[in-house]
């Protein structure tokens, strides 16, 4: 287990709606980290380069929506620090660090959705804090 993978952890005992977690680097979209198992994130290279893209255009974001795992989000909201897709009763938050994207798909309603952006922004709050 590496450094990243505690914080991978960390996020998704942080809330039992996450039920998949990366942390991938910024701008190249590369895995640092993420769940593994039987709830393995499996984004493609393709998909997790262009979600990182998004943050450098972020008012593009919703027209577009976002893909992650094959599945496609529409995005309701994207600024410089969050995006947010949603699809059913799931989605995803990814917030950006300064050099970092975390990632967190969830399942679940409104609350869940509040709870899981709470636990992802503080985490990249965390990560900016030391320098990440």
């Amino acid at each position: 287990m590496t450094g990243w993978d505690a914080y991978i952890s960390n996020l998704t005992a942080s809330s039992p709606h996450i039920q998949r977690a990366a942390i991938v680097g910024f701008p190249d979209g590369a895995v640092w980290a993420r769940t593994e198992g039987e709830h393995k994130f499996e984004a493609t290279e393709g998909e997790l380069k262009k979600l990182v893209a998004g943050f450098n255009n972020p008012n593009d974001v919703p027209a577009h929506g976002a893909d992650l795992e094959n599945v496609h989000y529409i995005v309701p909201q994207a600024d410089d620090s969050v995006i947010f897709g949603k699809k059913d009763k799931c989605g995803f938050f990814a917030a950006k660090t300064q050099s970092a994207v975390l990632i967190a798909v969830y399942k679940g309603e409104s609350v869940a959705a509040l709870e899981v952006r709470s636990a992802v922004e503080k985490l990249a709050q965390y990560l900016t804090s030391t320098g990440y």
